[in-house]
């Protein structure tokens, strides 16, 4: 695992200043000889004769370190500066042992500390052969793709976040100026919603990947496992994103209860409970950007469908 940035390094910086545009990319170019290409197979590039194959834009893997698992699961972070505040926890436990004989649910109460949650942001790595040279060589430029606007209030938390993505990945990072816009960027990944109504789920899944990327088949079962589980708890419609591949899909159960799976890493549904017309507005990053008691996030373990269960029962 490599050693993450503590903060911004100051020859970063210095780039940055004599950047004459506001756009900036976290990005940096390697030279790769044929015999090193195996050191970068977790990123999926893979060397066939001298015909170097690079993957579609993706999200690192979480084993890379704590920025590239946050960047999936998102963290939590405890709030010892404000006053503790009473909750009541809720879990299921199965019926004599036996999720079979169906489940009752246990309360308790306690003083806790007050935490935020900062949601996973998704971000994606592109890999770009600028050159290929005798040898062979390849030039190869690693990029966080998103663009980085040096007047927004985030930028520098933003920065060095992306930083540590290219950091825990591949030992080194490094800034350009963008030859895209920010606006064009955020054209790139703002989500599109299609909504579908409750019928057969072997054709929701056949709907929902129409015209997208194609998906594997364990992944087809893992959507339609999931969609047959919510279909038991009566949505008013189905939902996916329409914006060239699937990444978020779900049910929603109202006008403002709203489920959402993530096709490419599935561990965990979140249930927003936010405006509807406000949240199909939001890019995919801002997506889950809010208030804490904006959502819950339910890991899929044992009992996630009956927690999911009593979630909807409370909020409908």
């Amino acid at each position: 695992m490599k050693k993450n940035l503590l903060k911004i390094p100051q020859q970063v910086l210095n780039r940055i200043n004599a950047f004459a545009a506001d756009d900036v990319v976290v990005a940096v170019v390697k030279r790769i000889n044929a015999s090193d290409v195996g050191n970068y197979r977790a990123l999926g590039v893979t060397l066939s004769g001298e015909q170097l194959t690079l993957p579609s834009p993706f999200i690192p893997p979480i084993e890379a370190g704590r920025y590239s698992r946050a960047n999936v699961e998102g963290k939590e972070v405890t709030r010892k500066d404000l006053p503790m505040v009473t909750k009541t926890f809720s879990w299921e436990s199965p019926n004599w042992g036996d999720w079979s004989n169906g489940s009752h649910t246990h309360y308790n109460t306690r003083e806790v500390y007050q935490r935020d949650f900062i949601p996973p942001k998704e971000v994606e790595l592109s890999l770009t052969l600028l050159e290929q040279r005798e040898g062979p060589q390849f030039v190869v430029r690693f990029a966080v793709d998103q663009v980085l606007s040096k007047q927004a209030p985030d930028f520098d938390a933003d920065l060095l976040y992306n930083l540590n993505i290219l950091q825990e990945n591949l030992g080194a990072a490094d800034v350009f100026e963008s030859t895209a816009t920010l606006a064009q960027y955020l054209d790139t990944v703002r989500v599109d919603w299609e909504i579908l109504p409750v019928g057969n789920v072997d054709e929701v899944v056949r709907r929902m990947l129409r015209g997208k990327r194609p998906v594997s088949e364990a992944s087809r079962d893992t959507m339609k496992e999931r969609l047959n589980i919510m279909a038991r708890f009566r949505p008013t419609a189905f939902i996916a994103g329409t914006n060239g591949f699937l990444r978020y899909f779900g049910a929603q159960f109202g006008d403002n209860l709203v489920a959402f799976e993530n096709l490419s890493y599935g561990n965990a549904l979140y249930l927003m409970y936010e405006d509807w017309e406000e949240l199909s507005r939001r890019s995919r990053i801002d997506l889950l950007k809010g208030p804490r008691d904006g959502f819950d996030r339910i890991e899929h373990r044992d009992g996630w469908e009956q927690r999911l269960e009593t979630l909807l029962d409370e909020r409908r």
